[in-house]
């Protein structure tokens, strides 16, 4: 700061500098290209069928807990109207809440076999066809 300082009392214009240009960005060998196409079509396919068996997760969860609570809610109205006998009750909810954890146990292993049939769906591109030149006879 101090130089600049002392060219402008002298009177001398600074010069002023030229752009910098930025260096061409070195251009890549066409399967360097598709090698990293691939790459990330094969992680947007991971992706996505990852987003599809974490759905498929939530979505089984929702349902049983609302087939869970709707039972347990069943068995509580029951008990409220005349035919309802609170040993029998105690019962079947514990049948009730077995099946609602088989049946939430079961979720994941569900999840896990739709991810992998995702990949297998949509599984690897097919490698390019090039066309090889047909010779006239």
């Amino acid at each position: 700061m101090a130089a600049v300082q002392k060219l402008l009392r002298k009177g001398k214009p600074l010069s002023p500098q030229p752009p910098r240009k930025k260096p061409a960005p070195k251009k890549s060998s066409p399967e360097q290209s598709d090698a990293v196409r691939d790459i990330l079509v094969e992680a947007a396919r991971t992706q996505l069928a990852a987003v599809t068996a974490v759905t498929t997760f939530w979505a089984g969860w929702a349902e049983v807990a609302h087939t869970y609570a709707l039972a347990v809610s069943d068995e509580l109205a029951k008990l409220d109207g005349r035919d309802g006998d609170v040993d029998d009750l105690v019962g079947r909810i514990s049948d009730l809440t077995r099946e609602y954890l088989r049946n939430i146990t079961e979720i994941p292993t569900t999840s896990v076999k739709h991810f992998n049939s995702q990949l297998e769906k949509i599984g690897r591109p097919a490698s390019r066809r090039t066309r090889a030149a047909r010779v006239k006879t």
